[in-house]
């Protein structure tokens, strides 16, 4: 028979399993098998009673809860649902509009993916709809249901549409949680290329123009864009046909910016636009005052007053400890027939940055004429023409300031053409003495410092990066934009435009929480946290099997952010779930 004995051992209890028999005719211990301390032996129950999960599901939580909160926390989904009532059943149009924009943020692609992405996230489980209910279709369906009004005529006034009142809604939703601030809007144009065939006449946004992505065979579209300068957020955008330059869509936008703030109750006033350079050219000077906002532009230099953009290097003050390697000097100068109040800007980075630009540019051309120069040199049957050369030394010049740094003689050589070139050091210098580094800026706000005029021009990169990031998918993906109508690429810009406003709201209170982190590092953070659907079986045979979601590890880092943006919150208890 077996029995438990116990044994002291170095005054410590341990435990035994015996078996014991009869051997001639006594009581024999005749085999032990060693059970150890008392918490080995519980440590083995344990371990031997627990349920091992059968199937583990991965969900992405980090990136797409922290979306979703800010969604909720920022009032964008109440401002939506406010446009676009929810139905009775079902995803409501929000959902599909914000179902677009964190795809484009966490996994940019067409709509065809969406559904299976959001089957790998934990918005299935929060929302509580099938993947199916997001098919492509479904999301074609509900865009075309949006009211979204006709591209007008050119000279015809823009309609309201829906669209218009969504940005609306989503400017006073952020007013009333103080995201907004009346003190500097940074305002920029930019241009996208599209797929769209050229016999295409269903789309009458997507034309003909200089692409700022080289892409001059491809139409494209327009897009005016300004933000909050304090927050980054996206106050107001608008797609415009791709034919239209930068400055023939100013006047049209600032009726548009001024509408806006008057709606939302600002005072026009109280802003101050900031404007990159041909935004302030001379056909814009007047609607810039006619508009009654402040402003802030970037002069193009060959309409700067001479006497200020040539001022020595030397006279130009420092702006201040808080702008590093930054002079500027203001003054009344004469511009456009009326004294106005200009700033000579002066930044050592943007002085070296041109100086490596016309550099590298400088190396490239000198290489390409003296590979021409050789192909010049050798008699053809049919020489070509001088005008023919030219041309092609021109081409190999290219553009920014390389064509007057490098003069070049053509002699004629027989049926050959001989080609000489020099770099002129001396108009080098003179550029970097006399241009590199140096922006003129001109304001109407004439009791501004040298200094606050500077630092308000310097919330414009704000609106670059936002078009950095759209155009190389660190921050937005713009495209690719699988759409062939004006209304799809209305609908494509807002939910863009509104991905950008949640991710700058998150990473306003990201920063609260670990204050260097950048907006590229607080995507790779959050999108590292999982959580795991740990599947086990029933506790008894035919029943259904149970569910614990557990968190991924995390970081000191992904922990603090977890906690600051909310994410938290989104996690259930740790107690078994149905399955079912």
């Amino acid at each position: 028979m077996a029995a438990l004995i116990k044994k002291i051992i170095g005054g410590k209890p341990y435990f035994y399993i015996a078996v014991s028999k009869r051997v001639n005719g006594q009581p024999r211990i005749v085999h032990q098998t060693y059970l150890g301390s008392v918490d080995r032996i519980l440590t083995t129950f344990q371990r031997q009673s627990t349920p091992h999960p059968v199937e583990a599901k991965a969900l992405d939580l980090g990136l797409p809860g922290a979306l979703w909160q800010a969604a909720r926390d920022s009032g964008v989904q109440a401002a939506l649902d406010a446009v676009w009532p929810p139905p009775r059943q079902g995803p409501a149009l929000s959902h599909f509009l914000l179902l677009a924009a964190f795809h484009r943020i966490c996994n940019p692609g067409p709509k065809t993916k969406v559904a299976a992405w959001y089957q790998r996230t934990v918005l299935r489980r929060l929302w509580g709809f099938p993947s199916s209910c997001f098919s492509s279709q479904a999301f074609w369906d509900r865009f075309d249901s949006i009211d979204v009004a006709p591209v007008p005529e050119p000279g015809e006034p823009e309609t309201d549409d829906e669209l218009l009142a969504a940005q609306d809604g989503l400017l006073q939703a952020f007013r009333e949680r103080n995201l907004v601030s009346q003190r500097v809007l940074a305002y920029d144009t930019t241009n996208f290329h599209s797929w769209i065939a050229s016999g295409n006449d269903r789309n009458t946004l997507a034309q003909r123009g200089r692409n700022k992505q080289k892409r001059n065979d491809l139409r494209q579209v327009g897009l005016s864009y300004a933000l909050d300068a304090a927050h980054g957020l996206s106050l107001m955008h608008h797609v415009y046909p791709g034919n239209v330059p930068d400055s023939g869509e100013l006047p049209a936008a600032l009726e548009r910016i001024g509408g806006r703030l008057d709606r939302a109750g600002i005072p026009r006033a109280s802003v101050t636009l900031t404007m990159d350079k041909g935004s302030a050219a001379l056909a814009n000077t007047l609607d810039l005052e006619r508009s009654g906002l402040g402003w802030v532009a970037a002069l193009p230099w060959n309409q700067a007053p001479p006497e200020l953009r040539q001022r020595p290097l030397d006279a130009l003050p420092p702006v201040g400890p808080e702008h590093p390697g930054l002079r500027a000097v203001a003054e009344r100068c004469l511009v456009h027939g009326t004294e106005r109040r200009c700033v000579l800007q002066y930044s050592e980075t943007y002085g070296a940055e041109q100086l490596q630009s016309v550099s590298t540019g400088l190396a490239k051309a000198l290489t390409k004429l003296r590979k021409l120069a050789g192909e010049l040199g050798q008699p053809q049957p049919r020489p070509p023409t001088e005008e023919r050369v030219r041309k092609r030394v021109q081409q190999a010049l290219g553009r920014n300031y390389v064509p007057a740094l490098v003069p070049y003689e053509l002699t004629p050589r027989g049926t050959a053409w001989g080609l000489d070139f020099r770099v002129d050091h001396g108009a080098l210098q003179d550029l970097i003495a006399g241009r590199f580094g140096r922006t003129v800026l001109m304001t109407n706000r004439n009791e501004w410092s040298a200094a606050e005029v500077v630092a308000a021009y310097g919330q414009q990169q704000h609106v670059e990066r936002v078009f950095r990031g759209l155009k190389g998918g660190g921050l937005v993906g713009w495209g690719p934009a699988y759409h062939w109508t004006d209304s799809k690429l209305k609908v494509h810009a807002f939910d863009c435009m509104l991905g950008v406003s949640l991710l700058q709201y998150l990473h306003r209170k990201a920063r609260a929480a670990w204050p260097e982190l950048t907006l590229e590092g607080l995507c790779e953070e959050l999108g590292q946290v999982q959580q795991f659907d740990l599947v086990f079986p029933g506790a008894k045979p035919g029943a259904a099997p149970s569910v614990t979601t557990v968190p991924s590890s995390q970081s000191l880092v992904q922990q603090r952010l977890v906690q600051a943006l909310g994410i938290d919150r989104l996690i259930p208890d740790a107690a078994p779930q149905d399955a079912r």
